[in-house]
């Protein structure tokens, strides 16, 4: 199965602190979109693979799990609330991807891009 810059480049959006109250639960329910549909794409990617190696289907469980915490871990409020709205339209963009394009595409979304611009004045 090959790995996309998209499914994973939601975990980068994992690296800064939050604020403004409203904004965040945005932020949080597009993460939890955003691993929601994770889980319905990986989980049908694994049905359609039926020469999965054993053990194969419960690693990849376990490791759509960890990255779904890290969705969810953005609850932590800090000084930099103005990237929460770019990082809010990158994981809804990632979000109403296909399956197909989520998994396997190797674009990003302009949402993202202007997210990534935005993240690169506090790196």
């Amino acid at each position: 199965m090959k790995r996309s810059k998209g499914l994973l480049s939601g975990c980068l959006l994992m690296g800064f602190s939050a604020g403004a109250l409203a904004d965040l639960a945005a932020l949080n329910n597009a993460a939890t979109k955003l691993c929601e549909k994770s889980k319905v794409c990986l989980q049908q990617e694994m049905a359609a693979n039926e020469d999965l190696p054993p053990g194969m289907a419960a690693m990849l469980d376990s490791m759509m799990g960890e990255l779904c915490k890290q969705y969810m871990s953005i609850a932590t409020v800090g000084e930099h609330h103005e990237i929460i709205e770019p990082a809010t339209a990158c994981l809804n963009s990632m979000a109403d991807k296909s399956c197909d394009d989520l998994l396997n595409g190797e674009e990003t979304t302009a949402a993202c891009q202007r997210y990534e611009r935005v993240a690169e004045t506090y790196r």
